[in-house]
């Protein structure tokens, strides 16, 4: 059995909407949930999260701050290693995902490119710079 030490939680507006954007041009695996699920689970290789709409799961004023959140501007991107990282990223153009930062290679002997969920969220794919 594979285990994450963190597993990030997307909040999204419309479960459909997302998992069409995260299983299509992203390459997601649903793992658990599906289209009418208020929480579903996916993974890419060895990157797992989760998307969650807003359905009281939680406390009243957690609820609360969760819709009052709800698509507003963070600055977290989310990093996944991609080993295909270059074909990938042109599976993403072809497919008109907005990329906020272009594949590039970094100081920090990473190749890496974010792009832009339907909500605002950032998810960085990356691999070791040189490797194929």
């Amino acid at each position: 059995m594979t285990e994450w030490g963190v597993i990030p939680a997307i909040r999204v507006r419309d479960m459909a909407e997302a998992l069409a954007f995260y299983r299509g041009p992203l390459e997601f695996t649903l793992d658990r949930g599906g289209d009418g699920e208020s929480n579903s689970s996916l993974t890419r290789g060895d990157a797992h999260v989760m998307i969650e709409t807003v359905a009281d799961h939680y406390g009243d004023e957690y609820n609360a701050a969760i819709r009052e959140r709800l698509g507003t501007p963070s600055c977290i991107a989310l990093y996944m290693e991609a080993s295909d990282l270059a074909a990938f990223h042109s599976r993403l153009e072809a497919a008109g995902v907005r990329i906020v930062d272009p594949l590039a290679e970094r100081p920090w002997g990473q190749e890496e490119f974010t792009v832009e969920d339907h909500e605002g969220n950032w998810l960085t794919f990356w691999k070791k710079a040189g490797t194929d």
